[in-house]
Parts: C-alpha cells; structure tokens; sequence
C-alpha cells in the first residue's frame, strides 16, 4: 500500500514519493552546534544538520535510524536516551525528491571532539552567535532559530508545503 497518491504539485511523483528521514544537532561541551557542509544534493555546499533516510525494507525506527547516522557519519554510538526527539516536519515534494516526514532529534551526550571529514562534507563547530551568518537552507534556519534553540522542551509538529510558501506550526507539546 503506497503511503502517499501522486500530488498535483508534482505530476511524476510516484505513489510511493514518500521518504522519512532523520537529522541530528549534536552540541560539544562548550554547546557549539555540529554542522556539516554538504559535498552533495541536497543542500550541495550548503551547512546541515547531520542525517540521512530510513532503511525502510528492514523497519527501521527513527530513532533506531538517528543512532546509525551518529554512528556512521560522526563516530559515536547513542542510545535512545542520548536523543531527545524536537520536530515532526512534514515536506511536500522537497526539490523534487518526494514528499518527507523528517525526524528532528536534538542529540543531548555532547561531542568531545570534532569528527572525521566523510564523503558527504566536512564538519565544523558553531558558537550561537556565528550561526546568524551561516549559509544554511532556510528551512532548516527557521526550525533551528525559531523552534530548537528558542524552545529547548518542545515537540514542534510542522508542515512545508514547498518553495514560495510559509513553514506551518501545526502543533507543539510541552
């Protein structure tokens, strides 16, 4: 059963457009956030929030998929206890990729040191007051600004529905 019909925005979505994926804000104990300049689309040359899809075939859960990404991409093993789960983010037909269900994990064990360069980009501590200049997508600007670090206890539930139109609060707890 597909988990998503093709939508009008975007006559060659397939039936199964639907991607979920995890993203990751790791902080080291001086409370930089890690971010990670892409060398690859998405967000080719742009800094992010470390993350990747699920391996849905074999059911992975978000946060089993948040652990493997830290393990894989930074070098640290998390329990489900390191993450603590930030935003729900629903994003129709992101560049063309599809629709995605985005996990947003806030990753509470701090980093004690800067990982490895890997084949998806380079990594590099931010403090707070750097990060207004950094180039990031806006998207991720706005639930990093607005939502992660304005609102350190809520679970934000958002919804993007595409280029040219407004990031929606569709629900927040706590």
């Amino acid at each position: 059963m597909p988990l998503v019909s093709a939508t009008q925005s975007n006559p060659n979505a397939s039936a199964n457009s639907f991607r979920i994926g995890t993203l990751l804000y790791f902080r080291d104990a001086r409370d930089r956030l890690l971010l990670i300049r892409r060398k690859r689309q998405p967000n080719l040359g742009l800094w992010c929030a470390v993350g990747g899809k699920l391996e849905m075939a074999t059911g992975e859960s978000p946060y089993e998929c948040a652990a493997r990404e830290a393990a894989e991409e930074v070098g640290v093993q998390l329990a489900a206890s390191d993450l603590s789960l930030r935003c729900l983010l629903s994003e129709k037909d992101y560049e063309g990729t599809g629709h995605w269900l985005m996990f947003v994990f806030q990753v509470t064990a701090p980093l004690m040191a800067l990982p490895r360069q890997i084949e998806e980009g380079e990594f590099r501590f931010f403090e707070r007051s750097e990060l207004g200049e950094v180039e990031m997508p806006p998207l991720d600007r706005s639930i990093l600004f607005e939502r992660i670090l304005a609102d350190e206890r809520s679970l934000h539930l958002l919804r993007f529905d595409g280029e040219g139109c407004p990031l929606v609060e569709e629900g927040r707890i706590g």
